[in-house]
């Protein structure tokens, strides 16, 4: 039980914090690219989760999982985020080209399964490391 304690403890906290501040980038670029341009959803997605990849990173690196940001890291969160990435765009590609929906409650599905599937793979792959250099945050 203290294991479940310990992943829902402050660094879960954390990374939902900065999940939403990336989820805000990514759907509001999403939709200022989509409604304001009318460029394609699934395009205007890789745009905005490109911005959010980059930011969330930062994030990531130096508030939730306390690492040093080096291009290591960058590699393996990038890899799981263009994981979480292929799942957001074919749950989009499902609701607007098979099930006929608008694409935003794709989106809003994304939001719920991406970040868990994320988190688990930023915590126990991406951020994991044997040594645990931590960085000193003021």
């Amino acid at each position: 039980m203290s294991k479940i304690k310990r992943l829902l403890s402050g660094q879960f906290f954390k990374y939902g914090f900065v999940g939403i501040i990336g989820t805000v980038i990514h759907t509001g670029i999403l939709w200022l690219l989509t409604e304001q341009t009318g460029l394609n959803p699934l395009l205007s997605s890789i745009f905005g989760y490109l911005l959010s990849l980059l930011i969330s990173y930062y994030l990531n690196s130096i508030l939730t999982f306390k690492r040093s940001i080096t291009l290591k890291f960058f590699i393996k969160y990038a890899t799981v985020s263009s994981f979480g990435l292929f799942v957001n765009i074919t749950i989009l590609f499902i609701f607007e080209n098979i099930l006929l929906m608008h694409y935003m409650i794709g989106q809003i599905i994304s939001i719920v399964v991406v970040p868990i599937l994320n988190f688990i793979l930023n915590k126990y792959w991406a951020f994991n490391t044997k040594s645990k250099k931590k960085v000193q945050v003021e």
